[in-house]
């Protein structure tokens, strides 16, 4: 009996520790949580090119995803206090506090998410209402 409840407890310790990672699923995949080192360097209205967007495809394998990273990773998508580049300046301090996740990367450039359920610590005007992505130059995007 003492062997069921050492199996049971061990069982619930590695599920803790499991829930307590730096990763999170995006589109059925674990992708890992990246430090972003200069918000100057992001894309706030990026357009791809053709093969970029097949580069990214084949990275995805999912069309939807990539129509959803193409239309979201639009300033003019993201929360209020970020939505411009005078407000970005403003809130700096504040947006390197987001949890940003790696999702793809072409060229020099990393594609992140900003989970709305992972920066639900945000202020009101940062967090997202929806998918928000941002469009960095890979040098400014650093593992955790």
């Amino acid at each position: 009996m003492k062997s069921v409840y050492a199996v049971i407890i061990l069982v619930f310790l590695f599920s803790g520790l499991s829930s307590c990672t730096s990763r999170f699923y995006f589109d059925g995949k674990k992708t890992t949580q990246v430090t972003v080192t200069d918000l100057g360097e992001m894309y706030s209205t990026y357009n791809l090119t053709k093969s970029e967007k097949e580069e990214i495809l084949s990275q995805l394998n999912n069309k939807a995803l990539l129509d959803e990273i193409i239309r979201y990773s639009k300033e003019s998508t993201w929360p209020d206090a970020v939505n411009t580049l005078d407000e970005r300046i403003a809130g700096r301090t504040t947006m390197l506090k987001y949890h940003f996740y790696k999702v793809a990367i072409f060229g020099n450039k990393t594609i992140v998410s900003v989970p709305k359920e992972k920066n639900t610590h945000m202020p009101a005007g940062f967090i997202p209402t929806g998918p928000m992505y941002i469009i960095f130059v890979n040098t400014v995007v650093k593992g955790k």
